[in-house]
């Protein structure tokens, strides 16, 4: 008799601690997160809740997608896609409806039905209206990079198609890398930023995305230069002086901020862009120091213009680098942007030293003693 009761007993703590152990898998496998940016700031105090958006709202822009005969995609693709394209894995989040970014007009991914909700100012206060062409050219493209969609988003909504560069970094289709290069403005050190950082949730601070930087060497740059005696002509490092003060005065908003900066010196002198470089080395005595003791972030370009080429305050034939402007007007204007009709910064008369931060084509980056920056033409600038 007490060997059948022990035996009872025995079964009994058995199959309680099965139990148990498989509760605690199951809250292990569940420890997923909220979407950081469902709530969001409507102004004047108030915020919305994407977790609350309309069912019927949802069901009316999934049906509209039915009737336009769009592919759902599967469950595989919807995840490598949104992976690729916006670079987050939905999967992390416990919401079914995530906000891709914060925004007045964003992107919201509605993971169980496997589309994406593309907001925009056309239906912007209208109760569950659908841009049913942009649902499903959107839709088209993320998914499955239909030509057809991308074009009729070009004629139509190219700033959606911009946004997936600049805002996410998505850049496996060329196509659209270019066609957001051609419509981006370069010399906006703010959307420059956006451009060439994305942030880190996780570690809440902003990590360099290269292979954009790659990309604006490839495509606006049209390839490298051997040497540094001759820039290539393009403009899209216009903003490396403003975005490495930046990092420098927020390093610690960045993942590994001295290693970016030298990695924005690296692509300069790629292009054969020397004055940022040249200047930080001039205004920092310790840089060329602390560059060797990093082993120059193994960034070949700059080892061998920092060891071999630079030389103190001397070009490579060992010519000093005084530049001042010279204009038969007796002065010459800074301009903010590279054109004789932008904004006039600052007039700066004949023979005022100004230092050269890019003189890559013919509008020269410059900055006065008086810590202006901005742009001269390149005939009204002498060396001596």
């Amino acid at each position: 008799m007490k060997n059948i009761i022990s035996l009872i007993i025995l079964l009994l703590v058995s199959c309680t601690g099965k139990t148990d152990s498989k509760k605690n898998n199951l809250g292990n496998s569940n420890d997923s997160k909220d979407a950081p940016y469902n709530l969001t700031d409507l102004g004047d105090g108030k915020k919305f809740n994407y977790d609350t958006l309309s069912v019927d709202y949802i069901n009316s822009l999934k049906t509209s997608l039915i009737n336009n005969n769009f592919k759902f995609p599967d469950e595989q693709t919807f995840k490598k896609r949104t992976l690729e394209v916006f670079k987050i894995n939905l999967y992390d989040y416990k919401n079914n409806i995530i906000v891709l970014r914060p925004a007045m007009f964003t992107e919201v991914a509605i993971k169980e039905s496997r589309f994406i909700l593309i907001e925009d100012e056309e239906t912007d206060g209208i109760k569950n209206a659908v841009n049913e062409n942009l649902e499903l050219y959107y839709n088209s493209y993320v998914f499955y990079e239909d030509k057809i969609a991308f074009n009729w988003l070009k004629s139509r909504y190219k700033q959606q198609l911009i946004d997936l560069v600049v805002q996410y970094g998505y850049d496996s289709d060329k196509e659209l890398v270019k066609f957001a290069f051609k419509n981006f403005d370069f010399d906006d050190s703010v959307s420059f930023h956006d451009l060439i950082f994305t942030y880190d949730v996780k570690s809440k601070k902003y990590i360099l995305r290269e292979s954009i930087l790659n990309d604006i060497e490839s495509i606006v740059y049209k390839g490298t230069v051997e040497g540094y005696t001759e820039a290539k002509e393009g403009n899209g490092y216009n903003s490396f002086s403003d975005i490495i003060e930046k990092i420098r005065s927020n390093s610690k908003n960045y993942l590994d901020a001295e290693k970016y900066i030298a990695f924005l010196y690296e692509k300069d002198l790629r292009v054969g862009v020397v004055g940022h470089i040249e200047s930080n080395l001039s205004e920092n005595t310790k840089y060329k120091t602390f560059l060797k003791e990093n082993n120059y972030f193994n960034l070949k370009r700059l080892q061998d213009y920092v060891e071999n080429v630079y030389g103190g305050d001397s070009d490579s034939d060992g010519v000093s680098k005084i530049f001042k402007i010279s204009d038969p007007d007796g002065f010459t204007n800074l301009r903010k942007e590279k054109n004789s009709s932008s904004k006039i910064l600052q007039k700066i008369n004949n023979n005022t030293e100004v230092e050269v931060l890019d003189n890559s084509g013919n509008w020269w980056l410059i900055k006065t003693s008086s810590g202006n920056k901005g742009y001269v033409y390149k005939t009204k600038i002498k060396s001596e």
